[in-house]
């Protein structure tokens, strides 16, 4: 299973999010969690982060442009090192 990190901004978004998500994700750790059930005391509008296990690839967040220019830099580098070789070989 993959660990993945996500930022809400307040507690209602990660509620909402939860409830969608429920049981098809493991929560490892959450930061700057909303009120415990039945406390009167709720965290001002402070971002929650939630670091998560998931198999669903709909929970997955999309990767950056970094991370898709490495993934083509690596395939680039294996098909010119594959017709080097080739190239060698004849």
């Amino acid at each position: 299973m993959a660990i993945f990190t996500k930022q809400f901004a307040n507690a209602d978004d990660y509620e909402d999010w939860l409830k969608h998500a429920s049981d098809r994700i493991n929560v490892l750790t959450i930061a700057n969690s909303p009120a415990v059930f039945g406390s009167a005391m709720r965290q001002p509008g402070a971002p929650v982060i939630v670091k998560y296990q998931t198999h669903d690839k709909s929970f997955v967040p999309p990767r950056g442009a970094a991370g898709k220019a490495a993934e083509y830099a690596i395939i680039g580098a294996a098909f010119f090192a594959l017709f080097a070789y080739m190239i060698a070989e004849l």
